[in-house]
């Protein structure tokens, strides 16, 4: 049984005509101890996707229509308020966007790492634990930085005290919802390193929320691509990487740069990602594929499994257009 089952999930906003829907028949897994990557451009419905998972997206506005969102077997979507409060941050820990703005400025991080010892597991709530959680991301002299402000540490720093947040409570999944955002490339790969190190010796899963497919390959057992609110291609990681199918996760792996390959202008995407409840009809995509077919717009092309363990959402793939 998976950590992690969402079965057909369909999440609105609004009510009656004016209802959008921006989550769409989403089903996902994530096995103990895995590495997911879900991956997409920005409005695709990734953040809104991971706050699902326990319930973070405010209702109302938020509507969950139909579906199941399966922690460990028990359905979150029916779950009362007092255990949603027992899994939020002790089955499963997030680290947000943007450390900056997330941690506050006004309280010392020591103290702050200490309240989500104190919520989860408040027999550990005590600066020795909160030394050994700076020790165990990498923070150097933790000792003298338990004292330290937020605008004490730089960016890196702070998303190492973000993840010492998260780890406090001991979670059995970690949703890094764009994890390396606003950091440079050399902090980039210290965060990438010390999530992979953590899930070996802590044996946790991991959802990894990016846009960027090329920091996916390094850490990722498998990659969900999202668009408009709909997966349309799952695999393996090294699969995905190596042979997309879907003509999105093709655009997309054309647009990041490649060693080795002699410098010139990058491969874009045409278009944007349309706003959620103005999706086009048919496939989600077909405004913006080069390769579209004219029943594209007319055809809502299901997601199926079309070799082991990989899916598409594009009937073509088969027929020699990809």
């Amino acid at each position: 049984m998976p950590l992690l089952d969402i079965q057909d999930l369909h999440l609105e906003f609004g009510t009656g005509a004016d209802a959008v829907r921006a989550v769409d028949g989403l089903s996902l897994t994530i096995a103990e101890g895995e590495t997911l990557g879900l991956v997409g451009e920005s409005g695709c419905g990734k953040s809104v996707t991971a706050l699902s998972i326990t319930r973070l997206v405010p209702a109302p506005p938020a509507r969950y229509t139909s579906g199941r969102i399966l922690l460990d077997g028990k359905d979150v979507l029916k779950m009362e308020q007092s255990k949603l409060r027992h899994i939020r941050g002790k089955m499963v820990s997030y680290i947000f966007q943007e450390p900056g703005s997330s941690l506050n400025p006004v309280f010392r991080v020591g103290s702050q790492i200490k309240e989500s010892l104190q919520l989860h597991r408040p027999e550990m709530a005590t600066d020795s634990e909160v030394i050994r959680l700076l020790k165990l991301v990498g923070i150097p002299a933790p000792e003298l930085r338990i004292k330290d402000y937020p605008h004490q540490m730089s960016g890196g720093m702070q998303q190492r005290i973000m993840i010492a947040m998260a780890l406090a409570s001991e979670p059995r999944l970690l949703v890094a919802d764009e994890p390396t955002t606003a950091l440079d490339v050399t902090i980039q790969a210290q965060i990438l390193d010390l999530l992979r190190d953590l899930k070996q010796r802590l044996r946790m899963s991991i959802l990894l929320i990016t846009h960027n497919l090329g920091i996916v390959g390094d850490i990722a057992d498998r990659v969900a691509v999202m668009y408009a609110g709909q997966v349309v291609e799952l695999a393996p990681a090294r699969d995905l990487l190596q042979r997309p199918l879907h003509p999105y996760t093709q655009a997309l792996m054309n647009s990041v740069p490649k060693l080795g390959r002699e410098a010139g202008r990058l491969q874009s995407i045409p278009g944007t990602v349309p706003a959620v409840g103005a999706f086009p009809s048919g496939c989600r995509f077909h405004p913006r594929c080069p390769k579209a077919q004219p029943d594209c717009s007319k055809k809502v092309p299901e997601l199926i499994e079309v070799e082991p363990s990989r899916f598409v959402r594009c009937p073509y793939w088969s027929h020699g257009k990809l």
